[in-house]
């Protein structure tokens, strides 16, 4: 398909894109000494004062609950087994399952399994009769593979959360038949892949699993029209590079940051309980938030410009407002939290006080009229709480994620939205 439109070349970039992350982010997983599928990591808990590079080796970590994380591998006849322990009533917890393209099929929970919120579970390759032991309850996947992140809500008290989180294991009941990570070529949120995604030699992986998303046929069939065409004639090749490169890649970082209603400089993820046929905001979950949770169990709310519509940036202080009838606390079930994260890698901003969140687990200074204001700077300016601050990146741009737990209905239908951050000492 040498004559391939931008348009195509586009929806076709960014609909592997998607998948190409969560291979990226298989990748990296397994690569990781002691890991392996079917082996469950406890990651440690990320507390005020401790090192960024202790927290999970994904973009966005959340720092409000202990992750163990892992990748499941079952084939017809070779389930896996999950242990969920009894987690007290009123603490957060989830076992959350995401197929090869990230969509969620399960979250283990007392909310959706209230006849077993815990216990033994078989998780089985969708269509397969394998033999199963009596006390699990079978849980299926699409394909062989599927990525599961437990979360306990550290709820203040580490020591619980942590022993809870030990208590889910997962084990494999023989050797699974599945393929080891693939090879890519290197990229990163900084530098994304361009022609080579096309290549038959990355493709044919990346589109073996079942995909969810409606337009899949549709969209595979324009992907493998398009490889054709590129490796039969460099000059294809070379156009396809090209236009991934000038319409493709523009018109997907403009997507990044205006997904949704955009609305005092945040987006929000409120409309989204699935991917669904929406493979650009697929390809945008996994590229700034990998793992993301249904709208059901979280709503994120992620940050891109200030008050006055500027991107953020460490060169910059901000102050950021919440009033006294809509503090996040108001509109939560479950727990909030904001977190600061360097752009465009999404990743914790290093500082020497070791802070990266406040929340519903932390003391916040409220003014008299029960107002909260939280600063965000690079160093603890002179007459701010240290527990309202939240340090950001020496001059370089950053994000944030306002994460919201069991969200309220104003949440969710877009009535409630995050305060902007205004800019202090720069003329508005």
């Amino acid at each position: 398909m040498s004559d391939a439109t931008p348009e195509e070349v586009t929806e076709a970039w960014v609909y592997l894109l998607g998948r190409y992350l969560v291979l990226r982010q298989e990748k990296t997983d397994l690569a990781e000494e002691g890991v392996d599928y079917n082996v469950l990591k406890h990651n440690p808990a990320v507390v005020a004062g401790s090192s960024a590079a202790s927290a999970p080796t994904f973009v966005n970590p959340n720092l409000d609950v202990v992750y163990s994380e892992a990748w499941i591998a079952v084939d017809e006849n070779t389930p896996a087994i999950l242990e969920i322990p009894e987690v007290p009533a009123g603490r957060y917890y989830t076992a959350q399952i995401v197929d090869e393209w990230a969509e969620i099929t399960h979250n283990i929970n007392d909310r959706n399994f209230p006849e077993r919120p815990y216990g033994r579970y078989a998780i089985c390759l969708a269509g397969s009769s394998p033999a199963i032991p009596d006390d699990c309850l079978r849980v299926d996947i699409p394909s062989p593979k599927a990525k599961l992140l437990t979360r306990v809500q550290i709820q203040g008290d580490v020591d619980s959360a942590v022993r809870l989180q030990h208590g889910f294991t997962l084990a494999s009941t023989g050797t699974p038949g599945v393929d080891a990570p693939i090879d890519l070529p290197h990229f990163d949120n900084a530098h994304l892949p361009g022609g080579w995604v096309f290549d038959e030699r990355y493709l044919a992986t990346a589109l073996a699993p079942a995909d969810a998303c409606g337009k899949a046929a549709e969209v595979q069939q324009l992907i493998r029209e398009i490889s054709v065409s590129v490796a039969a004639d460099p000059a294809a090749a070379d156009r396809v590079d090209a236009l991934i490169a000038n319409s493709a890649l523009p018109a997907f970082m403009k997507f990044v940051v205006g997904f949704g209603n955009v609305t005092n400089g945040w987006s929000s993820t409120a409309a989204y309980p699935a991917f669904g046929d929406d493979y650009w905001f697929r390809a945008t979950a996994n590229f700034g938030g990998i793992w993301w949770n249904s709208s059901k169990e979280a709503v994120y709310e992620l940050l891109h410009v200030d008050a006055d519509g500027e991107p953020t940036t460490g060169a910059t202080t901000y102050t950021m407002t919440f009033a006294p009838d809509a503090l996040p606390g108001t509109v939560v079930d479950a727990f909030w939290s904001l977190t600061v994260y360097g752009k465009p890698d999404y990743m914790l901003v290093p500082n020497r006080a070791g802070r990266f969140t406040v929340g519903s687990e932390h003391v916040l200074e409220h003014a008299a009229d029960d107002s909260i204001t939280l600063t965000f700077a690079p160093e603890l300016p002179d007459g701010t709480a240290e527990s309202n601050w939240l340090p950001t990146p020496q001059g370089t741009p950053f994000t944030a994620d306002l994460r919201l737990y069991l969200p309220r209905e104003a949440v969710r239908d877009g009535s409630w939205t995050p305060p902007p951050l205004v800019p202090v000492g720069r003329a508005r």
